[in-house]
């Protein structure tokens, strides 16, 4: 039904590029791959829609097939810092939410967690959920994708724990290994200092689950039960030890010796609110009583700048402190944290909170709206790396424009069609609410109380092809008032 829709926004974009770099599927083939692999979306919000198509469209840019079988880039252009293929393994965890929803997606999500596994020096590079992102990738295809992949997997998380683990059983990091440099709290005279930080610690804990379960499919009961004890320590231990009694926070230390006795201690005197206190609740830590936290997103002089989720509470005294460099995590808008928060609060709508919705809803309003770049008098559909909080331009893009697109700082427009973040996810499994269960597919929308009508298609689900209509009527679809999922085979 939607297909000369998908048409008409892949025409659009195909028209206003300047398609600079390409991987496996180029602009000319986009609306063919799309058309088969892509679900499709319609709704009365006109950003909202065509940023769910825009960011499909910019995704499959991405898709890039190597002599050692597909991986995702994250940059386009070939960047220095990254590994062979221009690969980095920071956003692995969100492109395999995002890709999951793709038909087919397990020929190159596959090979792209295999390469992690196997290519041990990269998936160590930056810490990310990238485990936990392929239990998620199983439950959408409903195949066991990863048989015979345990060990590797353990040495995964073994060598995370011989790295970074400390004393304690928790595990430390630094901001910029966490791809978020300049951070208020992990920065100290223009320094990187060590933490123990809701980033690594809540990925950790999503990795030792994901590794007991693929232990039990395995049969392989003592492996499940050792990690699953691992995963239960470290959720009791974020919960007690990051937790200030109003936010989770890291506490840091430059030397082995500060970090014990900061995390001893518990001292948050030096840690403000940021973005990345709100990572726990992707993976369903925190107690439901913590929800409170989420008000914080709604707080104008806190996390709720006019354009987005500051990465930063605005009233921190180093708010946007200065630093040379082109990426800020000091308080700007990054949509990587904003998709690991909206991912934080479906997850917690799913977990039984319904009175979160409207935050939400708000947050993907102003998400969706942010998908722009006005220039020379024209305005497109655009994501890039990182926004300033105030007025909808693209900080990173300012700089490196003005510095003459340095090749040693990735070259020409690094941060166009930026792969850093996800979209259509949020889209699928937040605001339309679909969940996945062992007797099919439901939802449980998350839209504004102004949407008559949505329609979500071609949505592939355990071999199966779903489709998800909301139609207040009953008048735009014919297929019923209110809710209405259907399935082929």
């Amino acid at each position: 039904m939607l297909t000369k829709k998908l048409k008409a926004y892949v025409d659009s974009f195909n028209e206003n590029d300047s398609e600079l770099y390409k991987n496996s599927i180029d602009n000319a083939h986009a609306y063919e791959w799309l058309k088969e692999c892509a679900p499709r979306f319609e709704c009365p919000d006109g950003d909202f829609e065509r940023t769910f198509y825009f960011r499909l469209w910019t995704f499959r840019k991405h898709v890039k097939e190597t002599p050692e079988g597909y991986i995702i880039s994250e940059f386009l252009p070939d960047v220095p810092w990254a590994g062979p293929y221009n690969i980095i393994n920071a956003a692995a965890g969100h492109h395999i939410y995002e890709g999951r929803w793709l038909r087919g997606s397990e020929r190159y999500l596959c090979d792209y967690v295999n390469f992690f596994l196997t290519h041990g020096e990269e998936s160590h590079r930056y810490s990310t959920w990238l485990l936990d992102a392929a239990t998620k990738l199983e439950d959408v295809k409903g195949k066991k994708l990863f048989s015979g992949k345990l060990d590797l997997m353990i040495r995964y998380y073994e060598e995370w724990e011989r790295t970074h683990g400390t004393a304690s059983g928790m595990f430390w990091s630094l901001d910029g290994r966490d791809a978020m440099e300049y951070s208020i709290s992990g920065t100290k005279n223009m320094n990187m200092v060590r933490g123990t930080r809701p980033t690594l610690n809540s990925y950790m804990y999503a990795e030792a689950l994901a590794i007991a379960r693929f232990a039990e499919d395995e049969g392989r009961a003592d492996v499940a039960k050792e990690y699953g004890e691992k995963a239960a320590k470290l959720r009791d231990m974020i919960n007690e030890k990051l937790w200030d009694g109003d936010f989770y926070k890291p506490l840091h230390g430059q030397r082995d010796e500060e970090l014990d006795s900061a995390f001893e201690s518990g001292d948050f005197s030096e840690a403000p609110k940021e973005e990345i206190g709100y990572i726990p609740w992707m993976f369903s830590i925190p107690p439901k009583e913590r929800n409170a936290a989420f008000a914080y997103l709604s707080d104008s002089k806190c996390f709720r700048s006019p354009v987005g989720y500051t990465t930063a509470d605005m009233s921190d005294p180093r708010f946007l402190f200065e630093a040379d460099h082109e990426c800020l995590w000091n308080g700007y808008v990054w949509p990587f944290a904003t998709s690991e928060t909206l991912t934080a609060l479906y997850t917690a709508v799913k977990d039984g909170d319904e009175s979160l919705k409207p935050i939400f809803i708000d947050g993907m309003n102003l998400y969706a709206k942010s998908h722009t770049l006005t220039e020379n008098g024209k305005t497109l559909p655009w994501i890039d790396e990182v926004m300033s909080p105030y007025e909808k331009i693209w900080t990173s893009r300012e700089i490196l424009k003005d510095l003459g697109w340095q090749e040693k700082l990735g070259g020409k427009e690094r941060g166009k069609d930026y792969n850093h973040s996800t979209f259509i996810d949020l889209v699928i499994s937040g605001t339309v609410g679909v969940s996945c269960g062992e007797d099919g597919l439901t939802a449980s929308p998350a839209i504004p109380a102004d949407w008559d009508y949505f329609r979500l298609e071609n949505l592939e689900y355990r071999g199966k092809l779903y489709t998800v209509t909301y139609d207040k009527t009953g008048e735009r679809y014919r297929r019923g008032k209110g809710l209405v999922i259907s399935s082929e085979d």
